[in-house]
């Protein structure tokens, strides 16, 4: 993985930010478990990035002999645009709760929270499941329309795996389906370009995670499944070098992002019992983001209508993927 200099995550601002509202805001959305904690970002102000990777069309490689001139070679890559999509919204509350004498907790603080809880929901479905079809097309697109249309987003067809129905349910899961379960899983991390996890975070809803653990103790090893604290003092579950974390709930907080119930060919989340886990590998030369500038955290106070204390939050962000190696599927997990 190459982080590249200059890049930041949420982390590195919740950590480092000399303005404490962007601090108090990013390190909020880390511990709503945002999927941009993850995502390194670099600060250019354009809101639309061309890059390049290549496809295929390597250059060349020349042997050549004693005293013999050098033969050039280039490749030729794929160029490719991506887009930055801007998050605006005033968190407004009447003075009048504001100035609320008998108030425990105050009310605009309780508010952000409410809405840095909300954008965390919507932000980790559109990071998987948004399109520009039936989705929201002021957002990214997500890694499932990307992995299934790899032709134009720069994946390879190895990259969506099939599991094969593979049993890690309670009452199905053996050894020979945990470790079948485990090459798969190995797979996946190969069609990534880290075979050893480094650089990778691995995603996957709740209920797979324990059945992932449950897993390992049936094969009586620890299979290269472990934990870890991070440095805000929370447990992370890990399997050799990747960082396994949940995505968490849609905004009704019943719908999970990352469904138990997909079908068995992982084109529909309702009418199975299986489930997918997506991988990517983080990094300036594989999956990585960037922003217009830093998130924007303003407290404006009492506006001009005197009625109103308003808060802002403005940020623009896009993502790029730089290699047909950076995003991966496995689907056909049986859950149950």
């Amino acid at each position: 993985m190459a982080i590249g200099a200059g890049t930041m995550t949420l982390a590195d601002y919740a950590l480092l930010s000399n303005n404490p509202l962007v601090k108090a805001v990013t390190y909020s959305l880390i511990q709503n478990d945002n999927v941009i904690q993850d995502v390194p970002l670099l600060n250019k102000k354009s809101l639309i990035a061309s890059g390049v990777r290549f496809e295929g069309n390597l250059p060349t490689v020349n042997w050549s002999q004693l005293n013999a001139e050098g033969v050039t070679t280039k490749g030729t890559p794929t160029a490719y645009q991506e887009q930055a999509y801007l998050i605006r919204n005033y968190v407004d509350v009447d003075k009048m709760f504001v100035q609320e004498e008998n108030a425990i907790v105050d009310p605009r603080a309780t508010q952000v929270q409410a809405y840095l809880r909300a954008l965390t929901y919507d932000l980790n479905f559109k990071f998987f499941k948004n399109d520009h079809i039936t989705g929201d097309v002021n957002s990214f697109i997500g890694l499932r329309h990307r992995i299934d249309n790899g032709g134009i987003y720069g994946v390879r067809p190895e990259n969506k795996i099939d599991a094969g129905g593979v049993d890690l349910s309670v009452a199905g899961m053996t050894q020979a389906t945990a470790n079948k379960f485990l090459v798969s899983l190995d797979q996946l991390l190969w069609s990534v370009d880290s075979p050893t996890g480094t650089g990778v975070t691995l995603y996957g809803n709740e209920v797979f995670q324990r059945q992932f653990a449950a897993a390992v103790r049936v094969m009586g090893t620890s299979g290269g499944f472990t934990t870890m604290q991070d440095q805000f003092n929370r447990t992370i579950q890990m399997y050799k070098g990747a960082v396994i974390r949940d995505p968490g709930y849609r905004a009704d907080q019943v719908t999970r992002v990352l469904a138990t119930t997909e079908t068995a060919n992982g084109l529909a989340d309702t009418g199975g019992t299986y489930t997918s886990v997506y991988a990517v590998n983080y990094g300036t030369d594989h999956f990585f983001g960037w922003q217009f500038n830093d998130i924007n955290v303003q407290d404006l106070g009492l506006i001009n209508n005197g009625v109103i204390y308003r808060f802002l939050i403005d940020w623009a962000v896009g993502l790029m993927n730089a290699s047909t190696r950076s995003i991966g599927r496995l689907y056909d997990v049986k859950l149950a």
